[in-house]
């Protein structure tokens, strides 16, 4: 009888500390582009092994945002700097999409066919699913945020991920770059870099 006590104690005591380790693994949504006019924003992972389980083999994520704020454009997958790590060998063939499955809602989902064994050795520990890209279309802060209706490792078992929510304020141009943005021929457009305002089309 203890001993079956004791076997159960363990047990839970090993479940908990599962779910704990997986909870480690976090999404979080990441501003990188920013203007009056457009936005751009990454989803990424965090807390999978470095050279080792668990490792992301698949996804399927709602990301809600603010229709009368935000405009969706398109998304890009893969990390700017890594590459798609749900596919480390560039093989290509990983089926994903990205859609709008309703008013401020956008379903992303994309599924690794690279076996577990290489996701576990050249995937990184840290990186970005995808970027999404919006038109701003007005001033004013509104809240983006991820629901999970799947989240996959490498051997198809769920993975729990912590996750958090990001506030995103737009403001108006400046009066001179507003100026220069309406008429756009008459002056000369500010270097990329200008960190008041950028103005295109010049």
């Amino acid at each position: 009888m203890l001993k079956r006590f004791s076997s159960a104690l363990i047990g839970a005591w090993m479940l908990s500390n599962s779910a704990a380790a997986g909870a480690a693994i976090g999404l979080n949504l990441v501003p990188i582009a920013h203007s009056a006019s457009a936005l751009s924003v990454a989803i990424s992972i965090s807390g999978l092994g470095a050279g080792a389980a668990p490792s992301l083999a698949a996804y399927d994520l709602d990301l809600l945002f603010d229709a009368g704020h935000l405009a969706y454009v398109g998304t890009a997958f893969g990390d700017p700097a890594l590459d798609n790590q749900l596919d480390p060998l560039d093989l290509g063939s990983n089926p994903a999409t990205a859609a709008l499955a309703g008013t401020g809602r956008l379903n992303l989902f994309e599924l690794s066919l690279d076996t577990a064994a290489d996701l576990h050795a050249l995937q990184a520990d840290s990186f970005t699913l995808a970027v999404v890209n919006f038109d701003v279309l007005a001033n004013g802060s509104s809240e983006l945020s991820l629901n999970v209706n799947a989240l996959a490792d490498a051997i198809g078992d769920p993975l729990p991920a912590n996750v958090a929510p990001t506030t995103i304020t737009t403001v108006p141009l400046p009066p001179a770059c507003a100026a220069m943005a309406a008429k756009p021929k008459r002056f000369p457009a500010f270097p990329a870099g200008n960190r008041f305002c950028a103005v295109t089309g010049a």
